[in-house]
């Protein structure tokens, strides 16, 4: 991002600024429209230069974050229920994987539920991972009731007294109002199933997406009530500047990021490790 911005400052010819070609600097760079914005009006009466840019951006972003972001903590004894989605190829089912494995390794009983029953082997593909795993499995049939799905695993699960129980869903693309429909149910049954469940909603947003990640957390909140989102592939060039734009805009926080294919590369998020990546 700052190569950009020194490009960009290289054509500043006697202090004369093109606002409008700043902003679409700083919104190419994944930052959005509303964080840009607050950006430009900080910069504006300012000697620009490129740290100048740059260190009115770290400011911005660094804003957004003034304390430690939280780490979901299940309790053993009582069980806790998350519900996983995201788009397709956003990497819920291998995230689903690293969650259970992250919370196993903290010593609870961890219950997988497959209720993604529309693509083609995806619950025996998270089975294979909960059999690597060693943890409890249920799954639904293939082209199958999802929220059935959830029900019948949310049973298993608590008969395997878990504590804490990862519900895999389909992907499905964001601007489809029908299957947005269709998670809305899944969390209701979810609901009467036990009281006040889903404990926590977790949008998996692929990390490489840039601007469409922010459209994907705009209409996933809009429908379920986001608690957090999972940001994946970062361990590419991707440095993941949308996640700053949907905090802006929705006030929803990274809780964790993908930064490798292994089970340890799911990493609680640090704003100032986070910030320090992105520059």
């Amino acid at each position: 991002m700052l190569s950009v911005f020194k490009k960009w400052a290289a054509r500043i010819q006697g202090g004369t600024v093109d606002w409008d070609e700043l902003e679409a600097t700083l919104i190419q760079s994944d930052l959005g429209l509303t964080l840009s914005g607050k950006i430009i009006t900080r910069l504006k009466g300012e000697a620009l230069n490129a740290e100048t840019i740059r260190e009115a951006a770290i400011s911005a972003i660094g804003e957004l974050w003034p304390a430690v972001i939280r780490t979901p903590q299940p309790r053993h004894g009582q069980p806790e229920v998350w519900l996983i989605v995201g788009v397709n190829g956003a990497g819920k089912t291998t995230t689903l994987a690293k969650l259970a494995h992250r919370y196993q390794q903290a010593g609870l009983r961890v219950h997988m539920v497959g209720a993604d029953t529309f693509r083609a082997a995806a619950v025996e593909q998270l089975k294979i991972w909960a059999d690597r795993l060693g943890c409890g499995f249920s799954g639904g049939r293939e082209n199958g009731d999802p929220a059935a799905a959830a029900y019948e695993g949310l049973v298993a699960a608590e008969a395997a007294r878990a504590d804490l129980i990862l519900i895999d869903t389909a992907g499905r693309l964001h601007n489809k109002e029908n299957l947005l429909r269709e998670l809305e149910k899944v969390k209701r049954v979810i609901g009467k199933k036990f009281p006040g469940a889903p404990h926590e909603i977790l949008l998996v947003l692929d990390g490489t997406n840039g601007g469409n990640a922010l459209d994907q957390a705009r209409q996933f909140h809009s429908f379920l009530e986001i608690t957090g989102l999972i940001a994946t592939k970062l361990d590419s060039s991707s440095k993941g500047g949308a996640l700053a734009a949907i905090k802006a805009e929705t006030g929803l926080d990274p809780l964790f990021l993908g930064l490798g294919e292994g089970l340890e590369d799911l990493k609680p998020f640090d704003p100032k490790n986070y910030i320090e990546r992105f520059f």
